[in-house]
């Protein structure tokens, strides 16, 4: 069984189990977060009311953080998708948390990563084009806290959540 964290009023966390209804409703929100009650009664077998109520409690207590919207290439102008692996500097912890900050700022970069291996950091980015990926390359990566980069391209994406 999987617990989630609920915080109290008075700031002590209680463990809260998700069942098995729990965890179909949060595969079909990841789906598709604008699902009714009633599309969401219908996969998974409860009324559209109870869909509903144990939607709000997962809110509440966490197990969705938010509810974002996936935005087609055509609106955004992004045809290429990049994994940009960079290595920072080493001894310079608040200077690398500023580059982080900063990074997090820019529209291309869709996701950040701090990981472990060779690289710091791995960044999805998307731009219109691999010339506009170069000139982003040219203003961002360039700084004195970044002592190298890789990137991938990506070729194609798969989405098993989505069923890809």
């Amino acid at each position: 069984m999987i617990f989630s964290r609920k915080k109290t009023l008075n700031g002590t966390k209680l463990m809260e189990p998700l069942d098995d209804f729990d965890h179909r409703l949060l595969r079909l929100l990841s789906l598709d977060a604008r699902q009714t009650g009633k599309e969401l009664s219908e996969k998974v077998g409860l009324s559209p009311a109870a869909c509903l109520r144990r939607v709000q409690r997962l809110r509440e207590i966490g197990a969705i953080q938010k509810e974002i919207a996936v935005l087609a290439p055509e609106v955004t102008g992004s045809t290429v998708t990049l994994l940009a692996m960079l290595e920072m500097v080493r001894g310079q912890p608040e200077r690398n948390a500023r580059a982080r900050e900063k990074l997090l700022t820019l529209p291309e970069v869709k996701k950040l990563y701090h990981v472990t291996g060779k690289a710091d950091l791995v960044l999805t980015i998307e731009c219109a084009s691999m010339e506009a990926y170069a000139a982003f390359t040219e203003r961002h990566f360039y700084a004195e806290e970044i002592k190298g980069f890789d990137t991938i391209v990506v070729l194609r994406s798969y989405d098993p959540m989505a069923g890809d």
